[in-house]
C-alpha cells in the first residue's frame, strides 16, 4: 500500500426504518452516541425530554467507538426511571476508499464491517417475550448463581481467595496472606532488626580520670629509657 494514500469513509446510512427491532413504538427519541460525545450531555437532554413528557421511549443507537458509551448511557438512564429494555447488536457497513499515487494505478475500495448497537427504552411496559428483553429491576441468573455458590465463613462473609500464593512471591513477615494472621517468630522480623544493633561505644573509664598515653607506657610520670642501639650518644666521651 505504498503507492496509496488514505482517501474517504463512506458509511452505510441508517434511517429508523432499518433499526433491527420489531417492537418500535411510532414516536420515539432517537438518540446517535458518537466516540467523542459527551455522556453527561446526552444523559441529561433525554432526561429533560422524558420529564417533560415529549417522549415516552428512546433509542440509544450508537458503532464502532461511540458501543461502549452508549450502554453507559442506557445504565445510567436506569437508575433514575423503572424503563423496559430491549437490546440488538448488529454490524453496520463501511467503503474505504485508496487514491492511487502512481500512473496504472486503480482505485481500491476495502468494505469492512463495524459493530453496532440498538437500545430501546420505554417507560411503558412491552412485551417481556421479546428477545432481548430486560426489565430495569430484573437481575441476571450470573449474579444469583455466583451468590449461591459462595459458601459463608464464621462472620457470615462469603470466604475469599487468596491470590497472593506462588513461586514468584515471597511472603513477608508481619503481613497477614491470608485469614488468618501470621505469627511472628522471635529472632524473625524486628527481632532481628534489634538484634543486629550495635551497642554505642562508651569512652567513659572507671577511674574518672584522664585516658591514658599508650605512647609513653601508661603513665606521664614515667620516662621512657632511651634505647640501646649500640651507637654512642651526644654526651659520652669517646676512648681512644
Amino acid at each position: 500500500m505504498m503507492h496509496y494514500k488514505k482517501g474517504k469513509n463512506v458509511e452505510e446510512e441508517l434511517s429508523k426504518e432499518q433499526i433491527p427491532i420489531e417492537v418500535l413504538p411510532e414516536h420515539f427519541l432517537w438518540m446517535h452516541v458518537k466516540g467523542g460525545s459527551r455522556i453527561f450531555n446526552l444523559v441529561e437532554y433525554a432526561k429533560k425530554a422524558l420529564d417533560a413528557g415529549e417522549y415516552r421511549s428512546l433509542v440509544w443507537s450508537g458503532s464502532d467507538g461511540g458501543v461502549g458509551k452508549t450502554i453507559s448511557c442506557a445504565e445510567i438512564m436506569k437508575k433514575d426511571y423503572q424503563l423496559h429494555q430491549v437490546t440488538r447488536i448488529c454490524y453496520r457497513k463501511v467503503e474505504e476508499y485508496w487514491d492511487a499515487q502512481q500512473e496504472g494505478l486503480e482505485q481500491i475500495v476495502a468494505t469492512r464491517k463495524i459493530p453496532s448497537i440498538h437500545i430501546l427504552m420505554s417507560l411503558d411496559e412491552i412485551d417481556s417475550s421479546t428477545p432481548g428483553y430486560q426489565h430495569s429491576k430484573t437481575r441476571t441468573t450470573f449474579w444469583l448463581e455466583g451468590k449461591a455458590n459462595r459458601k459463608p465463613s464464621g462472620d457470615g462473609v462469603g470466604t475469599r481467595k487468596n491470590y497472593f500464593t506462588g513461586p514468584q512471591l515471597k511472603k513477608k513477615p508481619n503481613r497477614n496472606y491470608g485469614d488468618k494472621p501470621d505469627k511472628v517468630k522471635e529472632g524473625d522480623g524486628a527481632g532481628q532488626m534489634n538484634a543486629k544493633k550495635k551497642k554505642p561505644r562508651n569512652n567513659d573509664r572507671s577511674g574518672g580520670g584522664p585516658p591514658q598515653d599508650k605512647r609513653d607506657g601508661g603513665s606521664r610520670g614515667k620516662q621512657s629509657k632511651p634505647r640501646d642501639s649500640g651507637e654512642p650518644s651526644a654526651g659520652t666521651p669517646m676512648e681512644t
